[in-house]
């Protein structure tokens, strides 16, 4: 191979900074000086994490791993290093014109769940803390800088190369908004200070409804903040979402089909695909696993009492950059697919055995495994597989990488047992299906389409698993509208006493 010319390899913009000597933005408005011109002026005029609103910064920092910055505020006890890696950044937005001057980041669900850990044993007192892309108040769903002047834009440049860098792409992804999407997501103009909050904030956490009640585990929480999110044009967040799914689970299921049927909660795929720790020195059984292997390891206390292979549906809400999609595993405990016992059936049409062997193929099928389009006229109904069905609002296809995460898991889960035996999970034994079902016509809609797709599963059961698996009359966007209504009215009606009941009628 010939040796890589470093010279002529792609650079960064070039700004006085590099990995060992980072750029520095002081937030002075004094003019700042450096000998090397690494130190440059950024005037910023507060920062706003989720609910902790109204920050003084005192420094911000850019290198190629991470920008950092100190905030101070009266409710903390010191200064507070805030250190955000570009990998767990979604995506940022910004706008600067003579009216507004600011940047706003969206961030990883589990990375702000830490952030948010860490600030709280910085308060000095207890104030509650929110910073969660999925809440129903926008401004608590971001990290958010707003600036006295425009900062140089080659320090902008610099961040969205580092930040294209490590999401492995070739555009810049800091995207340039309307003041109008800005100032939406920033706190309001007349927003309380942080220091005080609390007669505000009590009142948004202040609980609604546990589902379900005591005795009952893993119990959900229901907040007033929460129920803002089932207006019209917000997304439903987690917690509204996994109630629901448990709703479903527990007062629409028969017993035996809630026996047959597991619930994961919206944090299960998170947390199985979320980076695995590459320190492994002292670990001598992870140095002989698999990332597959060490990916269940992540969450193989899920399931630790529970036989995921007596089950014959398995629920998986997924959240990926602010997008809810589902997955259903069907049938893990059967290797091989049903057919009906109809002597009647015939192909449509003879073939030979090559061409047969040529149709098994189609890149637009989920793995590319099974015919897409010829399932129907080559081979019986089949009552059941053991498959991943994929139902999600806004795309028609994809999600291989999903499919391949969960097969692994199901894998993995298998091996726990030694006295099953050996099994392989792969393409041809346990695919992945698309349901072709209804498309949201908004951006906002995907966690009701979620819930409605599992409402509907159950309601209408498929019966017929071959190739293509259609559902597209299933519901309409009208009956999307109407959820979000109805959802509130359970909710309403779930709750503990008639005085909860008046006050959230009133809201």
């Amino acid at each position: 191979k010939v040796p890589k010319d470093e010279s002529t390899a792609p650079r960064p913009p070039q700004i006085g900074s590099t990995a060992d000597n980072p750029m520095t933005l002081d937030s002075s408005e004094d003019e700042a000086e450096s000998s090397n011109g690494d130190v440059h002026q950024w005037c910023i005029s507060a920062a706003h994490i989720g609910s902790l609103t109204k920050l003084d910064v005192s420094i911000l920092e850019i290198n190629h791993e991470h920008f950092e910055f100190n905030v101070t505020s009266e409710v903390l006890l010191a200064e507070v290093k805030v250190c955000v890696p570009w990998n767990e950044i979604v995506k940022m937005e910004s706008h600067f014109s003579n009216d507004l001057h600011a940047l706003v980041i969206h961030v990883e669900e589990l990375w702000a769940g830490g952030l948010i850990a860490q600030l709280k044993n910085a308060l000095s007192r207890q104030i509650p803390l929110e910073l969660d892309p999925k809440t129903a108040i926008k401004y608590k769903r971001v990290i958010s800088l707003e600036f006295v002047k425009e900062p140089p834009p080659q320090h902008i440049k610099m961040m969205g190369y580092y930040l294209d860098k490590h999401h492995n792409i070739k555009m810049n992804r800091i995207e340039s908004c309307s003041a109008a999407h800005i100032k939406d997501l920033l706190p309001p103009v007349d927003h309380f200070d942080s220091h005080m909050d609390t007669d505000v904030i009590e009142q948004d956490t202040r609980t609604l409804l546990v589902y379900p009640p005591p005795p009952a585990q893993a119990s959900i929480t229901l907040t007033y903040a929460d129920l803002e999110c089932l207006k019209p044009e917000e997304f439903l967040n987690d917690s509204i979402l996994d109630f629901y799914l448990k709703y479903i689970h527990h007062e629409l299921m028969s017993p035996s089909l809630r026996d047959k049927t597991h619930l994961f909660n919206s944090f299960f795929y998170k947390a199985l695909t979320q980076p695995i720790k590459k320190d492994t020195k002292n670990d001598p059984a992870a140095k002989r696993m698999s990332n597959s292997e060490k990916m269940h390891q992540q969450v193989k206390k899920w399931s630790k009492s529970i036989d995921l292979f007596s089950k014959d549906y398995i629920i998986v809400p997924i959240n990926e950059h602010q997008h809810w999609y589902l997955a259903i595993i069907c049938y893990p405990w059967l290797e091989i697919p049903h057919y009906e016992d109809t002597k009647s059936w015939k192909p449509a049409n003879k073939r030979s055995e090559r061409s047969e062997q040529d149709d098994t193929v189609d890149e637009k099928d989920i793995d590319g495994v099974l015919s897409k389009n010829k399932e129907h006229s080559t081979v019986p109904p089949i009552s059941c597989r053991p498959c991943i069905l994929m139902f999600d609002s806004l795309v028609a296809n994809g999600r291989n990488k999903v499919v391949n995460n969960i097969r692994n898991y199901l894998a993995a889960e298998w091996k726990t047992k030694p006295d099953r035996g050996p099994r392989s999970f792969n393409k041809q034994n346990f695919p992945g299906i698309f349901v072709e079902g209804p498309l949201q016509e908004n951006f906002c809609d995907c966690g009701v389409f979620l819930l409605q797709f599992v409402e509907k599963f159950f309601e209408s059961p498929i019966t017929d698993y071959r190739f293509p698996v259609e559902r597209k009359d299933w519901f309409s966007q009208q009956d999307i509208t109407k959820k979000r209504e109805a959802l509130r009215k359970l909710i309403v009606r779930l709750g503990p006493n008639r005085q909860f009941t008046e006050a959230t009628n009133k809201r």
